[in-house]
């Protein structure tokens, strides 16, 4: 009886302890947070690294506010003068051109642009992807002294812009028949330049096998060999056994490294969130992480910035009929923000508690920071299941990202098909 009872006040003061030690462990990371938060709808974000090399900002995609998160950041290093160069989720030719729609205000270019850009992000084919560039474009004529200079390093989801920029990079000869083939299919207006479409893959595969068996006569055609090879070679990988994207982001990005002096500049780069990651959460290294491991860049100089969204929505899906024809699109709120009972970031609740606005920045990695321990805003809890509980055992959350970015009350992208 004796011993029952010591067992029973035994097992009452270890679940107090753990309470005790739960509560004071989330009210230090609750004042570490509000003491190092900041309202972007008032303020300018403040990041306070200055030697950095690069900054990655990334979240789930196809909510609307996940721009004006972004804005604010492009912002700030524009006006501080430390930016150089602004990394998109897109290949070196749709970059490219959005490069070329910056300069003329182009907005039928920009709306082709729009429409690409699904092929590789499908949630952000969308009148805020539009809108967003129309807004780099001010910011970019309000700073005439230092205009951004755009580059892509991702594979190639549709053969748009890749045939664009070919052509853009070659002479008209009679001799080159694949190129005059390739000139009539970017003259129909209608047609599916993605890698999906066997017609158009065909076209591009033929012109490819053509140009690699006969370099030697078509040299003299071409006005940047280095680039158009770089752009052959991506096309190339559409006809490898298996692509693998991260692989080819990072080898794409070292030819930048090396043409461009990368090392010199400072970058900011959107990209989704695995991408942008500074540590592997199992065996595969992710775009940032491959960047680290491969020395290119010190491990503080590498920047992660995550937005997390709470009570907000995101454009789900684009319907279309039997023709192809757009016809509406789907939405979600709970499952496609990872923030309800059933998928959710560890540790969310503590930020939501903290905000300060519907777009609220928090600094995650000063000295002796909370975030030391634990993997708060970088595990995913799921309803019995582990999503990537056991991949971060003795892990924590600074080796993965330096920042956070809390979006509230978003609404989702509307598809472009929707503008009037």
């Amino acid at each position: 009886m004796l011993y029952k009872k010591y067992r029973m006040i035994k097992t009452k003061f270890t679940i107090l302890f753990i309470l005790l030690v739960q509560t004071i462990f989330g009210q230090t990371r609750i004042d570490y947070l509000s003491n190092n938060g900041i309202d972007l709808r008032k303020d300018s974000p403040r990041i306070t690294e200055i030697d950095f090399n690069i900054i990655g900002f990334g979240a789930l995609h196809g909510s609307a506010k996940t721009y004006d998160a972004e804005l604010s950041l492009v912002s700030a290093l524009v006006e501080k003068n430390i930016l150089d160069y602004y990394i998109i989720e897109t290949n070196y030719s749709q970059a490219y051109y959005f490069q070329k729609y910056l300069k003329t205000g182009d907005e039928q270019l920009l709306k082709e642009l729009t429409l690409s850009f699904q092929t590789i992000v499908s949630q952000e084919g969308t009148i805020e992807t539009f809108n967003h560039w129309r807004n780099i474009r001010k910011l970019n004529l309000k700073h005439p002294e230092k205009p951004i200079k755009i580059i892509g390093c991702d594979v190639i989801n549709d053969y748009r812009f890749p045939i664009k920029h070919i052509l853009h990079l070659t002479k008209d000869n009679s001799i080159w028949n694949a190129r005059e083939k390739l000139e009539k299919a970017n003259q129909q207006v209608n047609l599916d330049f993605s890698i999906w479409n066997k017609e158009i893959d065909s076209i591009v595969k033929s012109f490819v096998q053509d140009y690699l068996i006969n370099k030697e006569e078509y040299k003299a055609l071409i006005t940047d060999i280095e680039i158009f090879d770089h752009i052959i070679n991506n096309i190339n990988h559409n006809f490898e056994d298996k692509r693998e994207r991260e692989k080819i982001i990072f080898e794409n990005y070292m030819f930048l490294h090396e043409k461009l002096c990368l090392s010199d500049t400072k970058q900011f780069a959107k990209y989704g969130y695995f991408h942008i990651q500074k540590e592997r959460e199992g065996n595969y290294p992710s775009f940032f992480t491959r960047l680290i491991e491969n020395n290119v860049y010190e491990r503080n100089n590498v920047i992660t910035i995550m937005g997390y969204l709470t009570k907000s929505k995101v454009l789900w899906d684009k319907k279309y009929d039997e023709n192809g024809d757009y016809k509406t699109y789907t939405t979600k709120a709970g499952y496609g923000i990872s923030d309800y009972w059933k998928e959710y970031f560890k540790g969310i609740k503590k930020l939501k508690k903290s905000n300060l606005s519907d777009l609220t920045m928090f600094k995650l990695n000063r000295e002796n920071s909370p975030y030391l321990l634990g993997t708060d805003l970088v595990e995913i809890k799921m309803f019995l299941k582990d999503h990537n509980t056991s991949k971060l055992k003795e892990k924590n959350t600074l080796q993965f990202i330096d920042y956070a970015i809390l979006i509230s009350n978003s609404k989702e992208q509307i598809p472009i098909e929707e503008m009037k």
